[in-house]
């Protein structure tokens, strides 16, 4: 009887330490209901492995998911990225995630620390690699990760319609770790992604650098959600060439970077190069409310660390559409040695923080674009400082009403907005109306989050 005791709590144990530490996690686990034992993941994923939306998993160091290996992410699953170790996820090119949430079930990566503690950059983020063509190598190492060995954090190639899987309404919270002065990971971060891959409904929140950053490929992406980040909220660079509609941008007045924050910032590559393909993407219908959206609207001063709603630079033939760009602390848009086929027409520009009428574009001596048609191609409120946005989006009833800690840029009944909208390329969708939402679809509800400093995981 002592022996059968002794040989009982042995199993016990050994039952315990399998549960602390994930090898691999199959279909057979849609069964289990552990919801508070936390699976770590470190090292590299060699086996197809799923995992499951009745247990927690804390990513330690940079994850890889290696080529050839699927990873597969339940609807309701909750990663946490370890501070200490940096965690990050990194799918290698030839790899594929599957993590398909649903707007009831999103799927969310964020911090590890309590409830109230967490904060920007607390690890690492989301990085999709793969082998679609950029301007800069065919096996090139992606900006903030230090690969073990092999293939490891490399994207490149030809392969421009490659599918890397699905990433469809998942949460990217506190992401953005320093892994060293200026050298940091992005919330979500696409290298050489190519066209077969699907992404939409993401949202990025508090990220310590970058929101989204697209380093070449050909990936297109839906329904984006960048709030309250530190850098740029859509940085696009080494001929990314996908196409990017609705998305939406909410920016903290008191939170910019050093290196000047920008709603869009786009480069072909760090020096301007006519290296080729082109960075020459295609947005349209985005929103993006600037600092000073919040800080003029509370009487408050926007961090100087802000620039403009779009940096388009070093040779870049960015193309944007329909979109809103309200509340820059410079101009709205720099035109900084900008490619001579990028686009910028049908979009809104309103309360900036410049106060000459009409001061919303700066440009750059050295351009190819050409800029003779700006006033014309766009709409433009004349007095930045004083204009009233409450005849332009719902719920802006007075002056103060506009609320960083529950942003809406539904368009008002009557807007001006909901019609005027500019014709776009193939390839994307024709609307009458100016920025991400019209005056009764909200695409962010049920499945985002502008609290998650206070969600208990």
């Amino acid at each position: 009887m002592k022996n059968l005791k002794k040989l009982s709590y042995l199993m016990a144990l050994l039952a315990l330490s399998f549960a602390m530490t994930l090898t691999s996690c199959s279909d057979d686990d849609d069964d289990d209901t552990d919801t508070t034992t936390e699976n770590q993941l470190s090292g590299s994923i060699t086996t197809n492995t799923t995992l499951v939306a009745s247990k927690k998993y804390t990513l330690v160091g940079n994850v890889f998911v290696q080529s050839g290996v699927t990873l597969t992410i339940e609807p309701g699953t909750i990663i946490f990225g370890d501070k200490a170790s940096k965690g990050s996820l990194v799918i290698d090119r030839g790899a594929t995630i599957n993590a398909a949430g649903t707007a009831d079930k999103p799927i969310i990566f964020t911090s590890s620390a309590p409830v109230g503690y967490r904060n920007y950059g607390d690890w690492g983020g989301v990085i999709i690699l793969g082998k679609a063509q950029n301007n800069q190598s065919a096996s090139q190492s992606i900006e903030g990760i230090s690969a073990t060995s092999g293939d490891a954090g490399k994207y490149g190639g030809t392969t421009d319609n490659d599918n890397s899987g699905t990433l469809t309404y998942v949460r990217i919270e506190f992401a953005g770790i320093a892994l060293s002065t200026d050298n940091e990971i992005n919330g979500l971060t696409l290298g050489s992604v190519g066209s077969g891959t699907t992404i939409h409904h993401i949202q990025v929140s508090y990220s310590g650098d970058d929101s989204f950053e697209w380093f070449g490929g050909t990936v297109n992406a839906q329904y984006l959600v960048a709030y309250r980040g530190w850098d740029d909220d859509f940085d696009t660079d080494f001929g990314f060439r996908g196409k990017v509609q609705y998305a939406a941008s909410f920016r903290d007045p008191n939170i910019a970077d050093k290196s000047g924050s920008n709603g869009f910032e786009s480069d072909n590559d760090g020096t301007g190069t006519t290296n080729t393909p082109k960075t020459a993407p295609i947005f349209s219908n985005v929103t993006w409310f600037g600092p000073y959206a919040y800080a003029a609207l509370s009487g408050s001063a926007a961090s100087s660390n802000y620039q403009f709603g779009g940096h388009l630079r070093r040779n870049s033939d960015i193309q944007i559409y329909n979109s809103v760009l309200v509340g820059s602390k410079l101009e709205a848009v720099h035109f900084d040695k900008t490619g001579s086929e990028a686009v910028f027409v049908g979009n809104y520009i309103g309360r900036s923080g410049v106060s000459v009428s009409k001061a919303v574009k700066k440009v750059t001596t050295g351009n190819n674009y050409d800029d003779s048609s700006f006033d014309a191609d766009n709409f433009i409120e004349a007095d930045q400082a004083t204009v009233d946005l409450s005849a332009k989006f719902a719920g802006l009833s007075t002056a103060t009403s506009l609320d960083i800690n529950n942003p809406s840029a539904l368009l008002a009944n009557g807007s001006s907005l909901l019609s005027g909208a500019k014709e776009v390329p193939s390839g994307v969708e024709q609307t009458t109306y100016i920025g991400a939402f019209n005056n009764s679809s909200n695409w962010m509800s049920g499945w985002t989050s502008f609290s998650p400093n206070t969600n208990t995981y």
